[in-house]
């Protein structure tokens, strides 16, 4: 009897068109005893994480059909010079197979294996901070011999690498020549036959970690003076935002939420048509420097010193979208505030707005103007829609903070 956890894509169903795959990915992950693990390692408390993905592929009437889909299993223990365990069931559509990846194997990522698995261990510790299959990976080297630093290494796929580089060295230079109140990590060289490059470590816990009742309108504040400081920044070579990719990109995401909650199909499709009535009309000349993915996660503090880490995204456009992006993230990103939505006494969102409110004034008392209330409402709704959307391709959902989305969406539009 295959017996799932309850938040194995739990909004898949029977008779939903993905259904019979799920039942087809179900079996061989507790023939593995993958479930049974997770489940054991929950109970005891131990550090374990999921990352899952289910992605799709447009057909050619418009409706979707199945392109990948992969479960991994992570934990972290104190065994060996690498303290980390992962194993992943993947499938693609285009080969129609299903296999199962041993950390460090990765399909996607070829020299992963190659590095680990030649690694000096009585030279190193390698500390193992944030894989997401497919895509990248994220690691401290630390020299066992107390001699020489720490340093950050990233594998990226191929075709991400030298771009992802290049960013973070350009970014680097420009925060170098500027007043900014954040270091960025300074780039340490690259090596594109393995996929992987290098940078500093800088200082600090990330920013989501450390948000408590306590400390939360404080640190927001600060966040939003920071990241005004960072929309100054100048002479940072990065790619435009493009809005009509980004319009389309927003009729994907209704048309995949849709696709999974069809009882928000007329919603979401009166929302898209009303954001299509009020794109706010912006100079691509008023664009800034953006970081692309500016989440509590990505700001790290220590004390009264502030760091900004992965530059991978960044480009020049509409600052309002990333505010809006910043303000959608905080409930599904700070531990603080996701738990008062979907905890045992759920429901309850006051220190989610206190922290919005925060935030957005510690922007506004930076660059000593208001924000525009309107530009800034139509970019909250995309932001809405955007990480609702990721609830269904990352496996995140929840039905009390679906709830929650829901009823934000519907008090935003309002105001459009």
């Amino acid at each position: 009897m295959v017996v799932r956890p309850v938040d194995f894509f739990p909004f898949i169903e029977s008779g939903h068109p993905f259904y019979p795959f799920l039942r087809r990915f179900e079996a061989p992950l507790n023939e593995e005893g993958l479930f049974d693990l997770l489940q054991k390692k929950r109970e005891r408390g131990e550090k374990v994480v999921v990352h899952a993905e289910i992605k799709g592929k447009r057909r050619l009437d418009g409706g979707w059909t199945l392109d990948r889909f992969y479960w991994s299993l992570q934990s972290w223990d104190q065994t060996g010079t690498i303290d980390f365990r992962a194993r992943m069931l993947h499938y693609a559509a285009k080969t129609d197979r299903m296999e199962f990846c041993d950390f460090p194997m990765d399909p996607y990522l070829n020299s992963l294996s190659s590095l680990f698995g030649g690694m000096d261990r009585s030279a190193h510790r390698v500390d193992i901070l944030r894989y997401v299959p497919l895509r990248r990976l994220t690691f401290r080297l630390v020299p066992l011999s107390g001699n020489g630093s720490s340093a950050i290494g990233k594998f990226k796929r191929r075709s991400r690498l030298r771009e992802a580089y290049d960013r973070l060295a350009a970014v680097y230079l420009a925060v170098a020549r500027s007043s900014a109140p954040f270091s960025v990590a300074a780039p340490r060289g690259i090596d594109e036959d393995r996929s992987l490059f290098f940078q500093k470590e800088v200082p600090g816990r990330d920013l989501a970690s450390q948000l408590d009742s306590g400390n939360f309108r404080e640190s927001l504040e600060g966040l939003g003076g920071l990241h005004r400081d960072l929309h100054r920044l100048r002479a940072v070579e990065v790619p435009v935002w493009d809005l009509n990719a980004f319009i389309q990109q927003l009729r994907d995401d209704i048309d995949w939420i849709a696709f999974f909650q069809s009882a928000l199909e007329l919603f979401l499709r009166e929302t898209l048509a009303l954001l299509l009535r009020n794109v706010p009309k912006v100079d691509p000349a008023a664009y800034t420097f953006c970081h692309g993915d500016f989440v509590c996660s990505q700001v790290l503090r220590e004390g009264d010193r502030w760091s900004l880490i992965d530059f991978d995204l960044c480009k020049k456009g509409d600052p309002y979208l990333e505010l809006a992006m910043l303000t959608a993230s905080l409930k599904y990103d700070v531990p603080l505030f996701e738990e008062r939505i979907i905890g045992a006494n759920g429901g309850k969102a006051d220190l989610l707005e206190d922290g919005v409110a925060a935030y957005l004034d510690g922007y506004q008392k930076r660059a000593g103007e208001t924000l525009c209330r309107q530009r800034l409402i139509w970019c909250r709704v995309c932001a809405e829609i955007y990480y609702l959307a990721l609830m269904f391709k990352k496996n995140r959902f929840h039905p009390a903070m679906l709830r929650y989305a829901v009823e934000q969406l519907h008090a935003l539009r309002q105001q459009i």
